[in-house]
């Protein structure tokens, strides 16, 4: 059946410039007001589907070629000057205001972003926009544009296949081919959207092939759009429909923790009724009366200069006055500015450069404006790069001959110079003396931040230990499987924080020490509830069951986990003079905490559960109590704010009360029995009243929840002596078929187990 033929000629939609004015200032809004995401991102990317697929349609239905070459050429000649511009601003920027630790995530970003890679970069690391594992990317943002030039790249080659179709079919029936080719894309990519939602939902935030149906969606609308023929009043109703449905997308759904599931199509279907009713020459009453009025208009063509400029300058001017969101005066200042930005960039550069008829003669002077554009952002981040790499070698290298020298001069071990220069926990201790050498960098240093992660010697994930399920894909362990003892360490990264001292101790103790480690899953038997993230996910509780399972077949002496849950606590950071201060060192209020007391700390729910079947299987248990948490980054506020207290070296800025992460007792003393004892570090987190970013010289965390390796490697002697009391209290409630059991099995199971 031949389609309908097209009711409209081609004619330059205005309206869709307003719309686009719409779509960013929600974006922006929504960013600096709501923190929040809105559902304008989502906008973009139907209209420029739909702009993208009218013309590739348009030039397939007048010459049947779609020249994909050409058409990259032409996309990201227009894309990549401006964008180019502010990737580079951004990272000198960054270069010269950020900390030494941001360095890295910062080159990391401008790469991914100048080559449109920027989502699988932060799809990789499942962060979103409000994260506080680390500062802020200020090109976080680009992950949209990234999926865009990806579709920019894809979609011309889709048009090839209807190319090809059409040499079989006729050039007559494109439209019905390419809304199949597309009906496809849709209904898969929708499909494979709404299951990794559910399971993944912020690796599926960023993940192209999530996306692809939005795009699909605005293909198909270009495709049928010239066979709708509705009255003015409907087409009018339904825009209006549409506009205020795209308004209050962001306040009502959760767009940053829901989509792109099916959630994302409310504002996919708003888009789609706003572009149709502006799709007809008769637009009265409709929403492009507002869509075409001069301001609109006028913002409508800054748009993408607009989004590319708000994100950084709100990351940059939050870092600046230290807060984490800004107030309406300042929030309508940085809009403005942002505005003024965008106008200035579009108009001495992004328009001018698609207006040079030069760039337009020649295909490979389109290319030549890429390149210039890639290398302009490339040569300066990698010179820069650089800069940073030779700082913290010579950073690095001054340690190294410091504490040698002091090892010398002292004629001790390496262990007792690092005590004296980033001792940590050790001057808690009553017995601590030592004058602490303050002139002594704190220990980790930015450079050594991603390296600061407990594990053990061998990687026992390959099976080579033991039969391991498919669920069970972190495994490690300290070669020594024939140790009179073996304790089994599991749980998430709060777990994995604690294995170096655990190791420590077992080396130093002669005990197998086996870790088996599952990020974001505690160790607990909870409910299946897939919408609550993965800690209840089904593979989360399918660890956990086969965890119980191992534990049963080795029979450990001892498993050890994190047993309570501390919740973020806000963050205070104060002068020398004991008042709160912002980056100048004025005097600003004090922030507020949120939550009461007692609302800080849980046992983790499942616990109870597991610790119970463990009993019952005749495994005792230690539970260690959770270290705070803070609501911004600890080690970047330290990093720029540190006041060390000269007597114990430690921060005296950058605090959070002790009231506020933790209970006036630990809430896992319940579960405490004759099989299950308690370990509480809490005095060496929060020495009175109050918990530090640094102690004895030494970050206490490398980001908003995680301790460093070097200071937890700081608490082992107290830890040993925790551990070594419960497996002492272990042994004497043994009854003597336990007793016997375990001097057979606790060494050999781990073998037995084996390929």
């Amino acid at each position: 059946m031949t389609p309908p033929q097209p009711t409209d000629s081609p004619r330059y939609r205005h309206d869709i410039d307003g719309l686009r004015a719409i779509a960013v200032l929600l974006v922006v809004v929504y960013h600096v007001w709501l923190g929040r995401v809105s559902g304008g991102v989502d906008a973009f990317l139907i209209i420029s589907a739909f702009l993208l697929t009218d013309s590739l349609l348009r030039r397939l239905e007048r010459t049947g070629q779609v020249r994909p070459i050409r058409q990259w050429i032409r996309n990201f000649k227009r894309l990549l000057p401006a964008a180019a511009i502010v990737i580079l601003t951004t990272a000198i920027v960054g270069f010269t205001v950020l900390p030494a630790s941001a360095m890295e995530s910062l080159w990391r970003h401008t790469f991914a972003s100048i080559f449109y890679v920027e989502n699988w970069l932060l799809a990789s690391e499942s962060v979103d926009y409000y994260a506080n594992n680390a500062v802020a990317s200020p090109l976080q943002h680009f992950w949209s544009l990234s999926v865009q030039g990806q579709v920019f790249i894809l979609w011309p080659m889709l048009f090839l296949v209807v190319a090809l179709a059409t040499r079989f079919f006729g050039r007559k029936r494109v439209r019905t081919i390419a809304l199949i080719v597309f009906g496809v894309v849709f209904t898969g990519s929708l499909i494979y959207s709404i299951i990794i939602t559910q399971t993944n939902q912020e690796f599926a935030y960023f993940n192209t092939a999530a996306r692809l149906w939005e795009f699909a969606a605005g293909s198909i609308l270009a495709i049928v759009i010239p066979w709708i023929n509705l009255g003015v009043i409907p087409r009018a109703v339904l825009g209006w429909v549409g506009i205020v449905a795209l308004l209050t997308c962001g306040l009502v759904l959760d767009v940053q923790g829901g989509f792109p599931g099916y959630l994302a199509l409310w504002p996919v279907l708003s888009v789609v009724a706003i572009i149709i009713a502006g799709s007809q020459a008769n637009r009265r009453y409709g929403p492009a009366v507002f869509l075409e009025a001069a301001p609109v208009l006028f913002l409508g063509r800054a748009a993408y200069a607009l989004y590319l400029v708000h994100w950084p300058l709100l990351i940059y001017t939050l870092f600046w006055l230290q807060v984490t969101e800004l107030s309406f005066l300042q929030g309508l200042a940085l809009i403005g500015v942002a505005i003024l930005l965008a106008l200035l960039l579009t108009f001495t550069v992004d328009a001018p450069l698609r207006r040079l008829a030069w760039i337009q003669r020649s295909t490979w002077r389109g290319v030549l404006v890429i390149v210039v554009s890639i290398l302009m952002v490339v040569v300066p981040t990698i010179g820069m790069q650089q800069a940073t790499q030779r700082q913290v070698a010579l950073q690095m290298a001054e340690v190294q001959r410091a504490e040698q020298a002091a090892q010398e001069a002292a004629q001790e071990e390496s262990v007792a110079v690092q005590d004296l220069r980033n001792p940590g926990a050790a001057v808690l201790s009553e017995s601590w003396e030592d004058d602490i050498e303050l002139d002594a960098p704190t220990r980790p240093l930015a450079a050594e931040v991603p390296t600061q992660w407990g594990t053990l010697p061998r990687d026992c994930s390959d099976g080579s230990l033991m039969d391991l399920p498919q669920s069970i894909e972190i495994c490690f362990d300290n070669d020594n499987e024939d140790a009179e003892r073996t304790i089994l360490v599991v749980g998430n990264s709060h777990a994995q924080q604690m294995l170096a001292p655990i190791g420590a101790i077992a080396d130093a103790q002669g005990w197998h020490a086996i870790s088996l480690l599952y990020a974001a899953c505690a160790f607990g038997l909870r409910e299946v509830d897939e919408e609550r993230g993965i800690f209840y996910s089904q593979k989360c509780r399918d660890w956990n069951e086969d965890i119980l399972d191992l534990a049963e077949k080795i029979k450990p002496d001892a498993v050890i986990t994190i047993g309570t849950e501390t919740i973020p606590a806000d963050m205070t950071m104060r002068s020398k003079s004991g008042a709160s201060s912002d980056v100048d060192g004025e005097a600003t209020p004090e922030l507020s905490y949120t939550g009461s007391r007692g609302s800080r700390e849980h046992v983790l729910e499942g616990a109870e559960r597991s610790i119970e079947r463990l009993e019952r299987a005749g495994i005792p248990v230690i539970l260690i109590r959770d270290n705070p948490r803070f609501t911004e980054n600890a080690y970047v506020c330290a990093e720029q704010f540190a006041d060390l207290d000269p007597a114990t070296g430690s921060d005296r800025s950058c605090t959070i009360p002790r009231s506020e992460a933790y209970l006036p007792t630990n809430p896992a003393d319940a579960l405490a029995s004759d099989t299950t004892a308690m370990v509480d570090l809490s005095d060496l987190y929060c020495p009175g009243d109050e918990c530090p970013a640094v102690i004895g010289n030494t970050f206490v965390y490398i980001d908003d929840n995680h301790l460093s390796l070097v200071y937890a490697l700081t608490l082992a002697p107290m830890l040993e002596a925790y551990l070594s009391a419960a497996l002492q209290q272990f042994e004497a409630s043994e009854t003597p078929d336990r007793s016997e059991d375990s001097k057979s099995s606790s060494g050999s199971n781990a073998q037995d187990e084996k390929r």
